[in-house]
């Protein structure tokens, strides 16, 4: 629960749930959103109906799970609306306890997302009722909300109409807001596009003002980055291991002494009688590890191109130049935490590749927005 793949992995239960059920309810009859379900069953005595909860309590104990079931009901609340078989209507549904909040007209968002606030709930309030009349009855306590964040208050009623859609592929920039921030990047860069991507560019049809849509991200409130500080600093978790050599002669230690540290950024300087280069690179194990594999690439012609680092060495040896490697650690980081929405040790590293003005830098630009390699082995497909 609240990790970045819960969602997903409650989905494919949910999936699994459905299709276990099928024989039970019928493939159409039956609708999971999250831990709620909801089935509709037509003209069932209800002794037919205590038979079908039966059936379900004892497929869920089965999957190691426990369900609790409302059977012979003409009205249930599912989610944020009311169904209501006996009157034939349906209506906004607001637990009791549930007190509307939303951000305030001052707050550190985009304008727009701001502005339509107000007509995105009513949109949606619009949606879940029947009629107006029921719209009216609930529009109450989110009018109040409005009002009390400053925003307009005044929700009308829109009956629902079909808008064509456009199937087109679309290409969107997220930028961060900030109030702070008096550029207006998002109008800059869509005329960047428009500049450099005219008609007669080879890449006009994909990277145009029609094809990139631009959509705020809003940065961390003050809570969220307190909450983050706290928990950083709370966290007795020993995320590093810093020190130590195991090295036979530890005089001769590569690393200084700090060969067995992991969770790293290092350094590698590479110099020759004609020039100095250098390589940045990261590893979660210990540097040692990550050492062996450097080695392995620079003994075996195979993995010349496992690295920027070991291709630079191979064109050495190639033209037969002397070299010398200095290794050195530029940071300690930490690695990814399997529920964060970021890798330290990733962004770290590729902090220092972007703010790099070594002449000889050798890493590649395209490095500053891979993807973080150590999310991958906590995602589903990598599960054994």
């Amino acid at each position: 629960m609240g990790s970045l793949d819960g969602a997903e992995v409650c989905e494919l239960v949910g999936l699994y749930l459905l299709d276990k059920l099928s024989p039970i309810t019928g493939k159409l009859n039956t609708g999971l959103y999250r831990d709620d379900g909801l089935c509709a069953i037509n003209t069932c005595s209800p002794r037919r109906l205590d038979k079908l909860r039966k059936d379900i309590t004892a497929m869920f104990k089965d999957e190691g799970l426990s369900i609790t079931i409302e059977i012979n009901l003409l009205a249930t609340d599912f989610l944020d609306v009311t169904l209501d078989l006996f009157n034939n209507k349906y209506y906004p549904y607001r637990k009791p306890n549930n007190n509307q909040l939303y951000i305030n007209a001052k707050s550190n968002h985009p304008d727009p997302i701001i502005k339509e606030l107000p007509t995105m709930i009513a949109r949606r309030l619009s949606d879940l009722s029947c009629s107006q009349d029921e719209f009216n009855k609930a529009k109450g306590p989110y009018e109040a909300a409005l009002k009390e964040s400053g925003l307009a208050n005044n929700l009308e009623y829109k009956s629902s109409t079909k808008v064509k859609k456009h199937n087109r592929n679309v290409i969107w920039f997220n930028p961060p807001f900030n109030k702070a921030v008096s550029t207006n990047i998002g109008k800059i860069f869509l005329r960047m596009v428009k500049k450099h991507f005219t008609k007669q560019h080879h890449y006009y049809k994909i990277l145009n003002i029609h094809t990139i849509k631009l959509s705020y991200s809003c940065m961390p409130n003050m809570e969220r980055i307190i909450k983050q500080s706290n928990a950083k600093i709370l966290d007795d978790t020993p995320h590093t291991n810093q020190g130590g050599c195991n090295c036979s002669k530890p005089e001769d230690c590569l690393l200084d002494g700090q060969c067995l540290t992991s969770c790293i950024v290092y350094n590698a300087e590479v110099s020759t009688a004609e020039k100095e280069y250098i390589y940045h690179g990261s590893t979660k194990n210990t540097w040692k590890e990550r050492y062996g594999g450097h080695k392995t690439s620079f003994t075996h012609r195979q993995y010349e191109h496992a690295t920027t680092l070991s291709k630079l060495i191979w064109k050495l040896k190639d033209n037969n130049t002397p070299y010398t490697i200095k290794w050195s650690i530029a940071a300690l980081a930490r690695p990814y935490k399997c529920g964060t929405r970021h890798c330290d040790l990733c962004l770290t590293e590729k902090t220092i590749i972007a703010r790099s003005k070594h002449s000889g830098l050798i890493n590649s630009r395209s490095e500053i927005v891979s993807k973080c390699r150590h999310r991958k082995k906590f995602l589903l497909n990598e599960v054994t």
